[in-house]
């Protein structure tokens, strides 16, 4: 029996927070703010905007944590931060205004289910309602592991999707052939969103959302996958590797994303020693998307 979904808050703490002038800090501050929780952070100019859900805890309380923890980001002096509150309804507003249709690949075209769009020949639509998730292609890993998967899955293939978000990967692994995805989700708005956006692209009989935090033991007690994509944070990729090869049939390929061009040599490194060679990578805008097979036992 599934549990109810959990109710969407009335409102949100929006969290302005001035964007650094190196890029590297710049990066590194989203996958921050991301990380404390941010439902979305937006680039406005030089001001990032971070959508948090309220809590018990007064905002000029976590602002002023928030801002001390943020310091390190300054190029010199500390990074300004300031807040305001703002209705659901408005939020879900803002994140319309900014969305797009986006062909990423020469197959895969991805548009907000509000778009009207016009397919060219062997062109494969993925129709994305962000709702609560992250995932909609205006970020460079999203489309990143989209470059990657598009001829890497096989019809036919088992596919797990870790830290699904919206579903898009998990959608064009379908739509690309693969005749099982399973996409792990821990958040419960997300997964929510996931299953919505499943549905509208008609490939609910071959993916399953499923709500579960990812743990190193989590893959493996799954049947063994054809390919993995984790589009999530470099620091818990690092703890998964040795799951997702044991999740992995022989020579099964993986695509992780979520990684600093700055990280992307420590993965590497660790993927090698978790058994996995590196056979592709893409960069966008200062961050890495790597794939990388699964090496058999005895071989290398």
């Amino acid at each position: 029996m599934s549990s109810p979904p959990t109710p969407v808050p009335d409102a949100w703490v929006v969290l302005e927070v001035e964007r650094p002038q190196n890029e590297e800090s710049a990066a590194l501050l989203v996958e921050e703010l991301m990380g404390i929780g941010g439902r979305g952070v937006e680039e406005r100019g030089d001001t990032f905007l971070v959508y948090l859900p309220e809590t018990g805890t007064s905002p000029e309380e976590f602002t002023d944590k928030l801002r001390a923890n943020l310091s390190r980001f300054g190029d010199e002096t500390p990074l300004a931060v300031t807040f305001r509150r703002q209705r659901h309804e408005d939020w879900e507003a803002t994140w319309r205004e900014g969305l797009h249709p986006r062909r990423v690949t020469s197959r895969l075209v991805v548009a907000p289910t509000w778009e009207d769009l016009e397919l060219k020949p062997g062109e494969l639509l993925i129709s994305i309602d962000p709702g609560m998730a992250f995932g909609t292609a205006e970020h460079p890993t999203t489309r990143g592991c989209l470059r990657l998967l598009d001829g890497r899955v096989e019809p036919g293939d088992h596919v797990a999707d870790i830290g699904a978000g919206s579903g898009i990967l998990s959608i064009a692994a379908a739509l690309l052939g693969s005749e099982r995805v399973l996409a792990v989700e821990s958040d419960p708005w997300s997964c929510a969103t996931a299953r919505e956006n499943v549905d509208l692209n008609a490939v609910a009989d071959r993916v399953e959302v499923f709500e579960a935090v990812v743990g190193p033991e989590f893959v493996p007690e799954q049947p063994p996958f054809d390919g993995i994509v984790a589009n999530i944070e470099s620091g818990v990729l690092l703890l998964l590797l040795e799951g997702f090869r044991s999740g992995l049939r022989d020579d099964g390929w993986l695509i992780v994303s979520g990684i600093l061009d700055s990280e992307a040599q420590e993965i590497v490194e660790s993927a090698s020693k978790g058994g996995f060679i590196r056979t592709d990578e893409d960069r966008e805008d200062g961050w890495w998307t790597g794939a990388f097979r699964a090496v058999p036992s005895g071989e290398g």
